[in-house]
């Protein structure tokens, strides 16, 4: 590739929505595991702090199950509480963001594609990464682009191109990238 590689984004208000709560879910997925372990834990200790174990009569193990259990009935309360004031927090910065957007030309969203880097450029910023600083997977229909060491995320999927674009995306990232498990 010696010449940039152009790339122009379609913006669909919808489409954006859709791919950003899509990635605050995708995010999110791994809390939900731990939400369950310690109810698992909560549950198992507590049984272990209110039956009636013959070798625990007396002693303060029973005590200390309890406490455990409680401890991570609350860690799990917490859990659940930073999801909810997280997700209302997002959406709103979605909807702020969109409004950004939609307050600006639409025709201003471009990837371009250079022999050492990529550049994703909307009306509200531009972004420029390295080739060895960005992977990419795909989860669901969606191609999830990680830049500068996985701490900036782009969302994509076919809908968004025209033409081959797409394709040729995904052939520049195969090529010059490495894709994520």
């Amino acid at each position: 590739m010696i010449e940039p590689i152009k790339l122009q984004l379609l913006f669909n208000e919808n489409t954006e929505k859709d791919q950003q709560k899509f990635f605050f879910n995708h995010v999110w997925r791994k809390s939900f595991n731990d939400i369950k372990k310690a109810l698992i834990y909560a549950i198992l200790f507590l049984s272990l702090g209110f039956f009636p174990i013959k070798g625990f009569i007396g002693s303060p193990f029973p005590y200390i199950f309890k406490y455990a259990g409680f401890l991570y009935i609350g860690y799990a309360f917490i859990l659940v509480y930073q999801y909810f004031t997280a997700k209302r927090k997002a959406f709103r910065l979605i909807d702020e963001n969109i409004n950004d957007l939609k307050k600006r030309d639409l025709n201003m969203h471009y990837i371009i594609l250079n022999q050492n880097s990529i550049v994703i450029q909307n009306p509200l910023n531009t972004l420029s990464s390295v080739w060895e600083k960005t992977n990419y997977k795909f989860v669901d229909q969606y191609l999830i682009l990680s830049t500068l060491n996985n701490t900036l995320h782009f969302i994509f999927n076919s809908s968004q191109f025209k033409n081959d674009d797409y394709q040729t995306l995904i052939d520049c990232l195969q090529k010059n990238s490495k894709q994520q498990n």
